[in-house]
C-alpha cells in the first residue's frame, strides 16, 4: 500500500480517536456536574471555606503579616490558602476517591471490554479534573476580588505557575492514593483522613503553632511546599519563588506517577456485588436451556 493510500486512513483514525476522546470528556463532565454529592464536597466546599475564613478575617484583610522571608496581607494569605485547599480537594481528593469508587464498582473493568483505548478513558477523566480545577479556582478568585485580595501584575505568572505545579503534583498523588482503599465505601473516609489534616496543617488559612517534630513532618508533605509557593507569589515583599518547595513538589509528583503507573489496576481484585453473579446466572440459565 502506498503512502498516499495510508494518509487518508491515518487522518480518519486520528479524527475518530479525537471524537471518541471528546465523547468521553463530555460523559465525564455530565456525570460529575450532575452529582449533588460531588458538587457539594468537591466544588462547593472550598468556596464555603473561603467565604467563612474570608469574612472572619475581612476586617484584618489589610494587616501585613511577617512570615520570616516575606510579608503578606491577611487577605492574600487566606486567598493563597484556599487556592491550595481547592487544588488538593479537586486534584487529589476527588481523583483518589473517584478512581477508587470506579475501580471497585467495576466501571473501569467494563471500559476494558470495549475497543476504547485506556489512554482515552484516563485522559478524559483527567481532562474533566483539570477543567473542574480551573472553574473552582476561577470562582475562588472572583470571591477574592471582593475580599480585598490584591496581586501585583508582575506576580500573576508566578501564581499561575504555582497552581500548575500544584496540579501536576496532586493529580498523580491522587491516582496513587486511589490504590489504598480496600472498597468503595472506605474510599471517602480514608482519603479525607489524609486530605484534611494535610490541608490544614500546611498553614494556608492560619499559621498554627506546631512543635519541632510535627513541623518537620509537615514541611515535607506536599501541602506545605504548595502553600509556600502560593504565599510567596502573593506576598507584598520579600522572597517570591522558593526552589526547595519546587523540588519537593516535583519529587512528590514523580513518586505519585511511578506508583500509579507501576501498581494501577483497572479492576478490583474482588468483583463488585452483582457484577460477576449476574454473569453466572446468565450462564446457568443458558445451561438449563440446553
Amino acid at each position: 500500500m502506498s503512502t498516499t493510500d495510508t494518509a487518508p486512513a491515518a487522518r480518519t483514525a486520528r479524527a475518530n480517536g479525537l471524537r471518541t476522546f471528546l465523547l468521553h470528556v463530555d460523559g465525564e463532565l455530565k456525570e460529575f456536574w450532575r452529582s449533588p454529592i460531588t458538587l457539594a464536597f468537591i466544588v462547593l466546599m472550598p468556596v464555603m471555606f473561603y467565604v467563612g475564613f474570608g469574612f472572619a478575617f475581612r476586617s484584618q484583610g489589610d494587616t501585613v503579616l511577617d512570615l520570616g522571608e516575606y510579608s503578606i496581607t491577611q487577605a492574600n494569605l487566606s486567598f493563597g490558602g484556599v487556592l491550595g485547599f481547592a487544588l488538593m480537594s479537586v486534584a487529589f481528593a476527588n481523583v483518589a476517591i473517584g478512581l477508587a469508587i470506579r475501580r471497585h464498582q467495576g466501571l473501569f473493568k467494563r471500559f476494558r471490554t470495549t475497543p476504547v483505548r485506556p489512554v482515552t478513558v484516563m485522559g478524559a477523566y483527567l481532562a474533566n479534573t483539570l477543567l473542574t480545577t480551573v472553574i473552582v479556582l476561577g470562582v475562588v478568585t472572583v470571591i477574592g476580588m471582593f475580599m480585598g485580595v490584591e496581586i501585583a501584575p508582575e506576580r500573576i505568572p508566578l501564581v499561575l505557575a504555582a497552581v500548575a505545579l500544584g496540579f501536576v503534583c496532586m493529580a498523580p498523588l491522587g491516582a496513587a492514593a486511589s490504590l489504598v482503599p480496600p472498597s468503595a465505601d472506605a474510599a471517602v473516609p480514608m482519603v479525607n483522613g489524609v486530605f484534611f489534616p494535610t490541608a490544614f496543617l500546611a498553614g494556608g488559612f492560619i499559621i498554627l503553632p506546631l512543635g519541632d517534630t510535627l513541623s518537620a513532618i509537615v514541611d515535607v508533605l506536599p501541602g506545605r511546599p504548595l502553600t509556600v509557593l502560593l504565599h510567596g507569589a502573593l506576598s507584598e515583599s520579600g522572597q517570591v519563588w522558593d526552589w526547595p518547595s519546587v523540588w519537593l513538589l516535583l519529587g512528590w509528583s514523580l513518586l505519585g506517577t511511578v506508583v500509579a503507573l507501576r501498581w494501577f489496576r483497572w479492576a478490583s481484585e474482588r468483583e463488585p456485588r452483582g457484577f460477576g453473579s449476574g454473569r453466572r446466572k446468565e450462564a446457568d440459565a443458558d445451561a438449563v436451556g440446553e
